[in-house]
This record gives C-alpha cells, sequence and structure tokens, in this order.
C-alpha cells in the first residue's frame, strides 16, 4: 500500500468522523482532578542573587575559617603555589555555583557542559598539584592525614548544609548530577579551607588527605540525592 495514500485516508476518516461532545458534568469532574493538587508557585529570585549566594557560602565559610585559625598553611606556601591552587580553586566554585543556579529551573536545564568543564579544570587543579609539590617525609602521616580530613570535613559539612537549603528552593531535574554538583561545591570548601590552613606540603598529603574531601563530599552528595529525591518527590 502507498504511504501516501493511507495517510490521505487517514486524514479523510478524520475529518468525517462524528465525535460525541463530553458532557459538562464529566468536563468539570476532569478539571477538578486536574487541580485538585496545584499550589502556588513563589518565583525564584534572579539567577544574580542566587550565584551570589553559592558563591557566597564558598567565600563565607573560608574567610570564617581564616578568622578562627591561624592561616599557617597560606604562610607555607611559596607565590606560585598560591596560585596554581586557589585560581583553579576558585574558578571550579564559580563554575559549581553557576551550575547550580542552572539546575534550579527545569526550564534552564541541568548545564551538564558547565559540570563537566567544572571537572575538567579539577583535572587540572590535580596537575598543578603534581608539578608545583614533591614527595616529603611525613614520619605521622596517618595521624596528620586523618586529622586533615575530619578538619575539612568539619567546614564541609556546614557548608553543604547551607548549599542543600538554598538549593531545595528549585526544581532539579536530575537528582544526581545535583547532589554531586552541591557536594563537590562543599567539599571544595574544605579543600580551600585546608589548603590555608595546613602547613604540610608533602604531595602523598595533600593528594590523600585534602582532595579526599572533595571527592568523597561529590559521591556522598550523588548518592544522598538519589536516594532520597524520588521519597521527596512521591511525598510533596
Amino acid at each position: 500500500m502507498n504511504p501516501q495514500n493511507s495517510r490521505q485516508e487517514i486524514d479523510h476518516l478524520l475529518d468525517t468522523a462524528s465525535l460525541s461532545a463530553v458532557p459538562e458534568q464529566r468536563v468539570k469532574q476532569i478539571e477538578g482532578v486536574m487541580v485538585a493538587n496545584l499550589r502556588p508557585v513563589r518565583p525564584l529570585a534572579s539567577r544574580g542573587i542566587y550565584f551570589a549566594a553559592f558563591a557566597g557560602i564558598f567565600v563565607a565559610v573560608c574567610v570564617a575559617s581564616w578568622l578562627g585559625i591561624p592561616a599557617r598553611g597560606w604562610q607555607a606556601l611559596s607565590d606560585l603555589q598560591r596560585t596554581l591552587v586557589f585560581a583553579p580553586m576558585i574558578a571550579i566554585a564559580a563554575l559549581l555555583a553557576f551550575s547550580l543556579v542552572r539546575q534550579m529551573t527545569p526550564a534552564d536545564g541541568y548545564s551538564r557542559s558547565t559540570a563537566m568543564l567544572a571537572a575538567s579544570l579539577f583535572l587540572w587543579l590535580l596537575v598543578f598539584m603534581l608539578l608545583v609539590f614533591r614527595p616529603l617525609p611525613e614520619p605521622a602521616f596517618l595521624y596528620d592525614a586523618e586529622g586533615c580530613f575530619r578538619m575539612g570535613m568539619m567546614f564541609a559539612i556546614p557548608a553543604a548544609i547551607m548549599v542543600a537549603w538554598l538549593f531545595s528552593r528549585g526544581a532539579p531535574l536530575h537528582p544526581g548530577l545535583a547532589g554531586a554538583t552541591a557536594g563537590g561545591l562543599a567539599g571544595l570548601t574544605g579543600l580551600a579551607v585546608l589548603e590555608i590552613h595546613c602547613p604540610i606540603l608533602n604531595l602523598y598529603h595533600i593528594l590523600t588527605a585534602h582532595v579526599s574531601v572533595t571527592l568523597v563530599c561529590a559521591l556522598l552528595g550523588y548518592i544522598f540525592s538519589s536516594v532520597t529525591f524520588p521519597r521527596w518527590r512521591s511525598n510533596p
């Protein structure tokens, strides 16, 4: 059978078919079911405000740690080390904050490209660390690593709570990516705090105790959001 003829026949049947009118009472019933669970939605603030808020969390936690703890790590770093460590971290934090803002509004998409750019820049940060730090003797390696990891998480967890609270005002479509992005920003905050305050410049210590804070927070954010978000959506 010719596809063109079949299409014409279908169009003819649809044009000539007589459809009975839906009773008005039935229309009202359908309308009632559709609007029963509708609630007014408070519009989101502008992107700039949310971006400033997410970035402000990163800055505020770092500044608070600076005011409360001696910045021995900052003093131990050379000018080159400070530049190659903190410049990428600031750029990554800005990209993660921008990605979170995009993910809050479904119509804006979830900005996978921005999150991937942040991940790529994080890899460059690791490369820079490999270039400017070197293995050094550290007799109490495990003890120091445990202490730094706990300290990084101590600052990352409050940052994660604030980021999650702010982000919950939006409507993300991809909970796993949203959780990883939020966790990554919180973990990056913990990493920045450690670089400011930890004077140990042993490459293995930095990769094991400092960088791991960001990776663990991103992973936990992904898992937590993937598990809890479907339940939250099903129980508004």
